[in-house]
């Protein structure tokens, strides 16, 4: 099932970068756009495809729906900052605990940038 999911997913993500138009209009814009796409869906794609945890998996479906939903209706391929102050967490609190509630009010559709924070900070 979540092969199957994956590959739908995937391929959804493909034919939109093929009949991406940028907002402005522009030709150089819209290459360049879609190029991203292209290159994000592929990078995503292989960094998660060794995950075999079906929670995990489910997580990356959603996190790549939600990134391309946001991206249509938006119509700007880049992700959206997070929008957390940065002294958003009381100083009192131990590193851990900043990292803990900086983990938690991250959305769902950076939960691949959140991977990749954990692992430089470990």
């Amino acid at each position: 099932m979540n092969k199957l999911a994956v590959l739908r997913l995937y391929r959804r993500i493909l034919t939109t970068a093929r009949q991406w138009t940028a907002a402005s209009g522009l030709d150089s814009d819209t290459k360049e756009e879609r190029a991203y796409i292209r290159n994000e869906a592929r990078s995503f794609f292989r960094k998660n495809s060794k995950i075999t945890d079906d929670k995990e998996i489910e997580t990356c479906i959603k996190e790549a729906e939600t990134r391309l939903e946001m991206a249509l209706h938006y119509h700007n391929p880049y992700p959206r900052p997070v929008n957390l102050p940065f002294m958003a967490v009381p100083q009192a609190l131990h590193r851990k605990a900043q990292l803990r509630r900086l983990r938690e009010s991250k959305p769902v559709y950076l939960h691949s940038q959140l991977l990749q924070d954990n692992s430089k900070t470990s």
